[in-house]
């Protein structure tokens, strides 16, 4: 396990025990200002007491003072009460006859906004907490089932003498029984102190634990993954578990996938590359070696060798321009210098100078140019690329066949169609067209970088080329488009 999985652990660990201390210097600091002020505990109304300060509210109004103190005394009796519930009149005096703290008056101040009182009674409640502290209410409880004692099912006062009310002589009510004949009663042992404090400790080390090993867990797949590339595994991916999170650890796993994609496809095709360019340079290579060794043995022949040597040598010459370009290009290497020029009169220039490998085939041109139409760009980039494309049709058209040139705006795009009549590429090479070396058919010359050379001249303008077939009525192959979108700029 990594260091960052600890490091993550303590700290929420740490973070929730001092949450925790927090919480519980705030109890303690609203007490002590509580008893600063007030000379008591702060009172916290909770639902079973709402509910009884309620009932005994009814009872009050309905002047049922026999119920009320039925209640009053049970409640009294309850181990489990913390506050003490006091019925006092203006003098300060209790219903019961029961002790009245001193602070009576700022008590009831105190509690104003926590029990609503009926200001047209002239008994009020007030609430008293029974302990100094909440451990001494613990061992209260403690104490009450040591005795055997609970509050639980207890028979009605029925039994005892009676109570002497202020202002009102004798009354009807009774003390309850004799608190040895209560029924016993066991609280929950959740309610030990011990048992709260384990339980707060052990909940933060799981949610800590929890929540460390969800922030460490990608991270330390990450780092495996980034191991495995450190040893050339370039394949190396992440699995759904961590790519599948919708958070920032999701987003990383999956740029680290696509960029081990990337890495993976651009070494393997540097190697192809490389493979490629070594075949197509063995080949020529060995037609010199073979024609110097003609040359030695038929010394009478050496003028029609040195004619094959130099055509071998101007085929090499270049092989190796185009892949020098081809690697500047898809390199960045080579500068893109952009300025204003008339796009028509660049395809017209580049039409003229093809029209000789044309005419060798019978080849025509039609051409469908607006007068003029004038972007920003590279005009030696975009003239290479459009010679390699009719180049390209030109050599794969039939004899006396045609090559149509459309020029037209598209919004703000510019449109480039080079239209032959040829028998087009099977939908399976199209992707595999612009591939360096790749050569869709070998019964013609060249080593397949034409189309690779004017892709990446085009993306270095900005444009995009598009390479798709032409299909007659009935859907069959009738010949090839390359498409030149170019973005434009005036």
């Amino acid at each position: 396990m990594g260091q960052i999985f600890w490091k993550f652990l303590l700290a929420f660990w740490v973070a929730l025990l001092l949450a925790g201390a927090l919480v519980w210097g705030a109890g303690q600091a609203s007490q002590y200002y509580s008893e600063q002020t007030t000379g008591s505990q702060p009172i916290v109304v909770t639902p079973p007491m709402r509910i009884v300060l309620e009932s005994m509210q009814i009872l009050l109004q309905e002047q049922d003072f026999r119920a009320l103190e039925v209640v009053m005394t049970r409640w009294d009796q309850e181990p489990m009460a913390r506050d003490r519930v006091l019925l006092v009149n203006a003098q300060g005096q209790d219903y019961l006859n029961r002790a009245v703290p001193d602070n009576w008056q700022a008590l009831l101040q105190a509690q104003r906004k926590l029990i609503p009182q009926d200001e047209k009674n002239d008994w009020l409640f007030l609430l008293e907490p029974r302990h100094d502290s909440v451990l001494e209410w613990f061992k209260t409880i403690r104490s009450a089932v040591e005795r055997e004692g609970g509050p639980m099912h207890r028979p009605p006062p029925t039994a005892g003498m009676p109570i002497e009310r202020p202002g009102l002589g004798a009354g009807s009510g009774r003390l309850p029984p004799n608190p040895d004949e209560r029924i016993p009663f066991k609280p929950p042992f959740w309610w030990h102190p011990l048992f709260l404090v384990a339980a707060v400790a052990l909940t933060s080390l799981g949610v800590s634990l929890a929540l460390a090993w969800y922030f460490a867990s990608p991270v330390l797949q990450l780092k495996l993954a980034l191991r495995s590339l450190a040893k050339d595994r370039w394949l190396t991916q992440l699995g759904p578990k961590v790519t599948g999170r919708r958070d920032e650890f999701g987003a990383l796993a999956r740029s680290f996938n696509l960029m081990a994609q990337s890495v993976e496809q651009a070494i393997s095709g540097q190697q192809r590359l490389m493979h490629d360019v070594s075949h197509e340079l063995r080949s020529p290579l060995a037609r010199l070696q073979l024609l110097v060794a003609l040359g030695k043995q038929t010394p009478e022949e050496t003028p029609a060798l040195l004619d094959k040597v130099e055509a071998e040598t101007l085929k090499l010459d270049r092989l190796v321009g185009e892949i020098l370009t081809f690697s500047r290009l898809d390199s960045g290497a080579m500068p893109v210098q952009p300025y204003e020029l008339d796009f028509v009169e660049l395809v017209e220039s580049v039409v003229e100078d093809t029209q000789l490998e044309a005419q060798a085939k019978q080849v025509r041109f039609t051409t469908d140019l607006p007068q003029t139409l004038l972007l920003t760009s590279d005009g030696d980039l975009l003239a290479r690329a459009l010679e390699n494309l009719l180049r390209n049709a030109v050599k794969f058209s039939a004899e006396a066949g045609r090559v149509d040139v459309l020029l037209y705006q598209d919004g703000p795009w510019v449109v480039l169609e080079v239209l032959d009549q040829g028998p087009g590429v099977a939908e399976a090479d199209l992707l595999k067209l612009c591939q360096p070396f790749f050569r869709a058919d070998n019964q013609h010359p060249g080593v397949g970088l034409g189309l690779s050379i004017a892709r990446r001249a085009i993306e270095s303008c900005g444009g995009q080329l598009e390479l798709r077939n032409r299909l007659d009525a009935a859907g069959h192959r009738c010949g090839f488009c390359a498409c030149i979108r170019l973005p434009l700029r005036t």
